[in-house]
């Protein structure tokens, strides 16, 4: 039986005079980085034979598992006596968009991801559907501003190209394709805000160099 752990990877050489001793071969196999993929469609991606040698060549498994949708890159090493280590790096989701049948995960690039978010516990920003330009806003905010991110619940196109982000009773206006800058702005307001105590509806940002507290919604 094939054995599936999530643990760390740790790479020993191997020879090919090895490849036909049975006391070699692969029972278990250790996934490390897998935090979305379910191993189970990891595992059966990496196409072991019955009787895989654990000295077996490990391109042709890397470049199997780099094939399933979801996965950037795979690196595989080995363990003595039988145990095969599988470090994946996954595609990161940045939003949900309303599916077939429930709320799919996207990429950076607008790409549907093959990530279940009700076993992953995935909570991400929704927005109305696979719209690359949005995912793009959203992942310019990951990456400036990570507090501003995980307050998103929703993003939608706003007027005069601009992006709104809501933020449950309060919402964020930025243009179609802010700057860091324009994003590092808003969260050194937000938390001038908070620290002052002021209520506020609107944060505009849609003008460079300026970020408009507004108390009202426009």
């Amino acid at each position: 039986m094939l054995i599936v752990v999530l643990v760390g990877v740790t790479g020993v050489g191997g020879s090919w005079l090895l490849l036909h001793v049975p006391f070699f071969r692969v029972r278990q196999v250790e996934l490390e980085g897998v935090r979305y993929l379910a191993p189970e469609q990891v595992v059966p991606g990496l196409g072991l034979a019955d009787r895989q040698s654990l000295f077996a060549r490990t391109g042709p498994i890397e470049r199997r598992v780099e094939r399933l949708a979801g996965v950037v890159e795979v690196r595989v090493s080995r363990r003595l006596p039988g145990t095969l280590r599988v470090h994946v790096v996954e595609r990161v989701p940045v939003a949900l968009a309303p599916g077939p049948e429930g709320l799919v995960p996207l990429d950076v690039e607008g790409r549907p991801l093959p990530y279940d978010p009700a076993l992953t516990g995935i909570d991400l920003p929704v927005i109305p559907g696979s719209d690359r330009e949005l995912v793009a806003v959203l992942d310019l905010v990951r990456v400036a501003d990570s507090a501003l991110y995980q307050d998103v619940e929703t993003a939608r196109r706003g007027p005069r190209q601009s992006v709104i982000l809501d933020l449950g009773e309060r919402r964020v206006m930025v243009r179609t394709v802010p700057t860091s800058e324009d994003l590092r702005a808003v969260g050194a307001v937000r938390r001038h805000l908070a620290a002052v105590g002021r209520p506020y509806a609107e944060l505009d940002a849609r003008y460079a160099g300026w970020v408009v507290v507004r108390r009202n919604r426009t």
